[in-house]
């Protein structure tokens, strides 16, 4: 395909995406679950083939075609051959670029479908009508319209142990276009987005995941060198792992680090589109409930709304008469202070009203817990309810509502996860009926799953997942078995069973198991 019509043709595509919008959270019956999931999931296989055939066509590095047109070795080339040359080097550095950005945006539209599908398929829970067999999750998206029995009729129910937010999707940039939603957002948004990213990026030094080491040992008389590779632990000793395995007398020469850059969500697609969606539906969220916050927070609402009139009127009129864009600050804080003289606001050194100077503080620290603090939040929670709520096997298969997440983080990722700010889920359970709950220490919690997790390796245990994630709330979050339950919509017995079922782990079972450790003790 010639590559004006590729990209054509993938523009085309985009554009009748950005059209078809899909609110998604008025979803209730099966026919239209079904033909929202079909239409995204077709969108991906057509997305995912233009994908394909433009990093096949070079899409992925289109500037290198620029260096064979970048220059010349002749040092008496005349004027008309050098604006040839300029001529045509804009001509490919415009192909080039325009080749980048489509594939940008289709990278870009790409993460969005998977995150929305992967809400959809947590949404769900679909019953044949003939077999009774259910279907949730990724078995969706393998059943392909039909059951095994041959039956196209189910049964739509919600998935109360699922981690979605349908209410997310209308904010996705699903036809790639993640930069004007960037573009639109506020500058408190813009706060947020960044705070998000770079917690799911994780932006720190990369922790070491093995080494390559060359060891001095001395064997049968004489010292050889030998090539060793590691397996980086936290907090090991390398000389005594060496000295254990090949002898007092060993000696590392040489030694090379191999790091890994650690990130949460490996796509930095991803990591924009989840963060544009979040910030959005938090300050769609906020700006509902913000003026009944602040009622019940501040002394006076007419004072402090009389001093923000007087702000955007001064600082419109400062706009209109300022020569130099310098000049706008000073400008609108005199006009500001000839208003508030004049309604006793304001003293004749500039100090404002106490009581109106205290509503400022508290409408500007409620405008940071809202807008700031309330994305972090509910992002972060539906990533540990996630990991809570799912098998690693699950986890390293299938993408969920959050493509590309990794299976299990290391110490050094798990700082990511700070306390939650209590004021904030306070608000969000009391105003937005948000099932969150404050638990400090978070980081244990996580780290909890896991422990549990790498004990449950090889041991073919059978466990309640949902149950069991609300028993790690209970034991390492510090809630209240009915509080616990209550998060991952479970009963209360299942969780007390999971709680005992932690503490037999690497205990025996058996009385052949038991009577076995006896006689090694012995």
């Amino acid at each position: 395909m010639n590559e004006s019509v590729l990209i054509a043709k993938a523009e085309r595509f985009l554009d009748n995406i950005k059209h078809n919008r899909i609110i998604a959270e008025e979803i209730s019956d099966f026919e239209t679950f079904r033909d929202t999931y079909n239409y995204l999931q077709d969108n991906l296989d057509e997305l995912q083939d233009l994908r394909d055939t433009m990093e096949i066509k070079g899409y992925k590095a289109p500037y290198r075609s620029l260096i064979r047109y970048g220059g010349t070795h002749s040092t008496e080339m005349k004027a008309e051959d050098m604006y040839d040359v300029g001529r045509h080097t804009q001509y490919f550095r415009m192909r080039a670029a325009a080749k980048k950005n489509i594939l940008d945006r289709v990278k870009s539209s790409i993460a969005s479908h998977k995150i929305a599908i992967g809400h959809l398929e947590e949404y769900a829970v679909l019953t044949c009508s003939s077999c009774s067999k259910k279907f949730k999750g990724h078995e969706i998206s393998l059943m392909r319209e039909r059951c095994e029995c041959g039956s196209k009729d189910f049964n739509f129910n919600i998935n109360d142990n699922g981690v979605y937010r349908l209410n997310i999707i209308k904010y996705l940039p699903l036809s790639g276009e993640y930069m004007l939603r960037m573009s639109d957002l506020s500058p408190m948004g813009r706060e947020a987005f960044r705070n998000i990213v770079r917690i799911i990026k994780h932006e720190k030094r990369g922790i070491v995941k093995t080494l390559s080491l060359v060891v001095k040992v001395f064997e049968d008389g004489k010292w050889v060198r030998k090539r060793v590779n590691i397996d980086a632990k936290d907090e090991m000793n390398y000389e005594r792992e060496i000295r254990k395995k090949y002898g007092s007398n060993a000696r590392i020469e040489f030694m090379q680090i191999h790091r890994k850059k650690p990130a949460i969500i490996n796509d930095k697609h991803v990591q924009t589109a989840l963060s544009i969606a979040y910030v959005k539906i938090a300050e769609h969220n906020a700006r509902k409930i913000f003026d009944e916050v602040l009622n019940g927070l501040i002394s006076n609402r007419e004072k402090l709304d009389r001093y923000y009139e007087a702000f955007d009127e001064s600082e419109k009129r400062a706009h209109r008469i300022a020569e130099d864009v310098g000049d706008v600050e000073d400008l609108r804080d005199e006009f500001l202070h000839q208003i508030l003289k004049k309604e006793n606001l304001n003293s004749e050194n500039g100090s404002l009203d106490e009581e109106l100077q205290g509503d400022i503080e508290t409408h500007n620290c409620l405008e940071q817990k809202l807008f700031v603090e309330m994305p972090k939040i509910l992002i972060l929670w539906d990533i540990i309810r996630y990991y809570l709520l799912t098998s690693y096997d699950r986890r390293s298969k299938y993408s969920g509502p959050f493509p590309n997440l990794r299976p299990s983080l290391d110490t050094n990722q798990m700082k990511a996860f700070e306390d939650f700010d209590k004021f904030t889920v306070d608000i969000l359970g009391r105003c937005i009926k948000e099932n969150i709950c404050y638990i400090p220490n978070i980081k244990s919690v996580v780290s909890r799953k896991f422990e549990i997790e790498n004990k449950m390796k090889g041991l073919h245990v059978q466990m309640n997942t949902p149950a069991s994630g609300a028993a790690i709330l209970h034991t390492h979050g510090k809630l209240s078995i009915e509080d616990a339950a209550s998060v991952f919509s479970v009963e209360p017995a299942d969780v007390k069973g999971e709680v005992e079922k932690f503490k037999t782990f690497g205990k025996p079972q058996t009385t052949k198991a038991k009577k076995f450790l006896e006689m090694v003790k012995k």
